[in-house]
């Protein structure tokens, strides 16, 4: 069995940001796990899901639960955003964050790559649209049988960024098509960066997938 799987959260332990179609359905397949759901504009369909909504930004909300008393421990990401580079961006503005270009040369090997509007780059180790449950296989894709190779987020991590430093941070799949981020990893990526500052490639990747962004911060004063 897939050790993230057994070491997912149990009953009420992961917050899933942002309440749209991808939002409900984390819902529904961690079922009673999820304690909470950030998203401003909540639909008929999600409150009537049975998990509190919390109608407010969900970048603005996931910083004021990561630095209150009681964190969770899981954060799902259900934004049509890079959810890691907008909180760091948004927890560190006393530090200058600055968009920077990848050079799409420094980019791992992938089977298809898409530029972002915001200068992010979309990564798939497939070049076709993965199913909304897969289960994300060990070894072999569900889809063409055939290996996957080098974890995705083991490729980012491997990337050198002639400008500075590489932080990854590893989506684990929670259920099927439902991936989550480890809160002390989130925090602890956190204070490498303001203590560091730099450059810095900036990364949420899961077996199969990642989106990646360019961020320089100023040294803390």
């Amino acid at each position: 069995m897939n050790q993230a799987k057994q070491n997912g959260p149990t009953k009420g332990q992961a917050v899933v940001i942002g309440g749209g179609h991808f939002g409900a359905l984390a819902v529904k397949r961690l079922s009673g796990r999820v304690s909470l759901v950030v998203e401003p504009q909540p639909s008929r369909e999600l409150l009537g899901l049975g998990v509190p909504v919390r109608p407010a930004d969900g970048i603005g909300e996931l910083e004021r639960l990561l630095t209150g008393p009681d964190p969770p421990r899981w954060i799902v990401p259900a934004l049509p955003r890079h959810l890691l580079k907008d909180w760091l961006v948004g927890s560190l503005a006393d530090q200058n964050p600055r968009q920077q270009t990848i050079p799409p040369e420094v980019l791992p090997e992938a089977g298809l790559v898409i530029a972002g509007d915001a200068g992010q780059y979309y990564l798939s180790v497939s070049n076709f649209t993965c199913p909304d449950d897969c289960p994300e296989p060990g070894e072999l894709c569900t889809v063409t049988g055939e290996p996957r190779g080098v974890d995705m987020w083991r490729r980012l991590a491997a990337v050198a960024w002639p400008q500075g430093e590489v932080g990854v941070l590893r989506s684990r799949q929670l259920a099927p098509g439902v991936g989550g981020l480890l809160t002390h990893e989130m925090l602890h990526l956190r204070q490498a960066i303001a203590e560091r500052g730099g450059s810095w490639l900036l990364a949420t990747a899961c077996r199969c997938h990642g989106v990646v962004d360019a961020v320089a911060f100023d040294p803390r004063g």
